[in-house]
């Protein structure tokens, strides 16, 4: 019975906003107005005399109210909001801006907006940075471009599973910056269970109505910190959340994924510990660097794990996803705050990369760059040594907790900033010392793992246009057999 019911959970269902507006109304308006448009252009009222255009324009009004008469009859009158909504501007967001840069040109009111165009449908697929960035920010583009001037819009989301939570975090950061012109969608009931588990279904105000328990997915809530001047909240202050409290809640989560009957193991306390460090220096990282010098700047964090059938049916596989958000700059924008001693040695290697014809733009080289121990843009964290080591630390536990003899699915972790993608995984995802006597690990993502050597165009390369900012999403699976394995070898030592 279990595999029917299996059968039944991955059935598509839809999803739809929550606080939907009407529709037949705002579509009434549009249609008026692109009747008359429509009706002026074909005359060419403006080319006329002052009296000849009062008259036109008064059989014009004649014309489009007969036109609409048999539809008004069925139609209510516009409540405030929806008026509102009708005129309202548009909305700057570094988000849609960067990933379709001709959006503000081309935006329109939604009272100009031509209703009688055929709506889009908006196929989304492989929708994960973790499989598919090139043709995640094409989905992104594709949403933005119907957000500035289409009267309306489906979204159809076709994985069958959720493959990377970051996506529909990049949605939420600018989904309130868009007009509400997006109708519903097609969604598979697995997708559904997970966006509703880790809260990104109340982000972007959609329902899912295909949800009615969460077996199998186990969640890390999303959880935001808004920059100094950009908080949405009445209470700010009451529900600010602190990088450290994102840490606790992770740890307890990562706990409850691994203390599953199946896995029933748990971090000790230095695990936990290590864990809480790394997910706080990240995230004060992404808080320094989304602001410039301010130092108050915004990220996104969440995740989940989802228990799920292997390839072949005959096994259950324990899939955990982590996303990071941070909106504002780039690794390489800042780095231009770097020490002078930081900044030599990132010109020396852009410089030698390029003169042996490195393919990689010179902000892609500095991301890469930045990815290796000791590379901070915070001076105070130079001098004290105890800054740019995040990145490495977090590949270091990726690769224990993720490590399984399943080679397809050994963990991916992708780092998107700015225009600059690195897609890390076997061979390159482990930072290795970059000398016997010297702790410092490097990852230059090339078969000699050598800063003198091009990096691999295929795990390092420009995705224009990119985001403002910089997403981290990481995708690993806990192997019970070799997490009991490795356990079980501690304790007979």
């Amino acid at each position: 019975m279990s595999g029917i019911k299996d059968l039944l959970q991955v059935a598509s269902g839809r999803f739809g906003l929550k606080k939907e507006t009407n529709n037949s109304a705002l579509l009434l308006s549009q249609i008026r107005r692109t009747k008359r448009d429509r009706i002026r252009k074909h005359w060419n009222v403006d080319g006329l005399a002052a009296k000849q255009r009062a008259s036109l324009k008064r059989a014009i009004r004649t014309k489009v109210n007969e036109y609409l008469r048999p539809i008004r009859k069925q139609r209510r009158r516009l409540t405030r909001d929806e008026q509102v909504l009708l005129l309202r501007g548009k909305r700057p967001s570094r988000i849609l801006d960067r990933i379709f840069p001709r959006r503000m040109a081309l935006w329109l009111k939604l009272v100009e907006r031509d209703a009688q165009n055929e709506l889009p449908e908006i196929e989304v697929q492989n929708f994960s940075l973790l499989h598919d960035p090139y043709a995640t920010l094409n989905s992104l583009k594709k949403i933005a471009a119907a957000e500035a001037s289409a009267p309306g819009a489906m979204i159809h989301f076709r994985d069958e599973y959720c493959l990377d939570v970051a996506p529909f975090m990049i949605l939420a950061e600018c989904w309130n910056e868009m007009l509400p012109i997006f109708q519903g969608g097609e969604m598979s009931l697995p997708m559904q269970k997970v966006l509703a588990a880790v809260g990104v279904q109340h982000a972007l105000g959609i329902g899912l109505n295909g949800v009615s328990e969460f077996s199998n997915v186990w969640a890390f809530p999303l959880m935001r910190r808004r920059g100094a001047g950009s908080t949405q909240s009445s209470t700010p202050f009451l529900d600010a959340q602190t990088r450290e409290f994102a840490s606790d809640r992770f740890c307890d989560a990562l706990n409850l994924w691994l203390s599953h009957p199946e896995i029933g193991i748990s971090l000790n306390s230095h695990g936990i510990a290590k864990i809480k460090n790394l997910l706080g220096e990240l995230l004060e990282n992404a808080e320094r660097h989304s602001d410039g010098n301010r130092r108050d700047g915004s990220w996104a964090v969440s995740g989940f794990m989802a228990r799920r059938r292997s390839e072949d049916a005959e096994e259950w596989v324990y899939r955990a996803h982590l996303g990071i958000v941070s909106i504002g700059d780039s690794f390489s924008e800042s780095l231009d705050r770097a020490l002078p001693d930081v900044q030599r040695a990132l010109d020396d290697y852009v410089y030698l990369m390029k003169s042996k014809g490195a393919p990689q733009s010179e902000k892609t080289l500095r991301t890469l760059a930045a990815l290796q121990d000791g590379v901070t843009c915070a001076a105070d964290a130079d001098e004290d040594q105890r800054g740019g080591f995040g990145l490495q630390e977090m590949l270091e536990i990726v690769s224990l907790l993720g490590e399984t003899s399943h080679p397809d699915r050994s963990p991916r972790v992708t780092i998107l900033s700015g225009s600059s993608c690195i897609r890390l995984r076997k061979p390159y995802l482990r930072g290795e010392p970059k000398e016997t006597n010297d702790p410092t690990r490097v990852l230059w993502c090339n078969s000699m793992n050598s800063k003198d050597n091009i990096p691999d165009p295929s795990y390092v390369f420009d995705l224009e246009p990119g985001l403002p900012g910089t997403v981290i999403s990481v995708g690993f699976v806990l192997d019970p057999d070799y997490l009991k394995a490795v356990t079980a070898g501690e304790n007979d030592e």
